[in-house]
């Protein structure tokens, strides 16, 4: 019993102390995941609801980490249908889950407030957010791309 405990120990802490080069990996993997709660919130989100919300656009590659805060915080709200209610709130935590960033940096950038972007419906609002994560990841796999043409031989 005293292994079994010992070794899922070991298992959860081996996944928390990952190395710090994984990290754009890591990074990689949480967009995609992101990607696909975002078709998944389309859903199960309330259509109906004349709530609108303000929805980043055109984010500047600075601005990303404040933008995708901005889509994390917004206040969605679920179809009234009970069984999408409960899979719309798994999937609101899991959108609200922390996406490792590359590196931090020594100053903020300023960037637009959340409430200053131009307000749209819960759809439209998905449609951004996942033009923007699939805007993410093409920067990523080219930047990447580059470093490791010029370096990796």
């Amino acid at each position: 019993m005293e292994r079994i405990v010992i070794y899922c120990l070991v298992i959860i802490f081996s996944g928390t102390v990952a190395p710090k080069q994984n990290s754009p990996i890591r990074r990689q993997t949480r967009i995609i995941q992101l990607l696909q709660i975002v078709e998944q919130l389309k859903t199960c989100v309330n259509d109906t609801d004349p709530a609108l919300l303000p929805t980043p656009e055109n984010v500047e590659k600075h601005c990303e980490e404040s933008a995708i805060k901005c889509f994390q915080e917004a206040p969605l709200t679920p179809s009234n249908n009970e069984e999408k209610k409960m899979r719309f709130d798994i999937l609101i935590k899991q959108l609200r889950r922390k996406l490792p960033w590359k590196e931090a940096r020594k100053t903020k950038p300023k960037c637009p407030s959340c409430d200053s972007f131009k307000e749209k419906s819960p759809q439209e609002f998905l449609d951004s957010l996942r033009s923007l994560l699939q805007k993410m990841i093409s920067y990523d796999q080219h930047h990447h791309h580059h470093r490791c043409r010029d370096h990796c031989t």
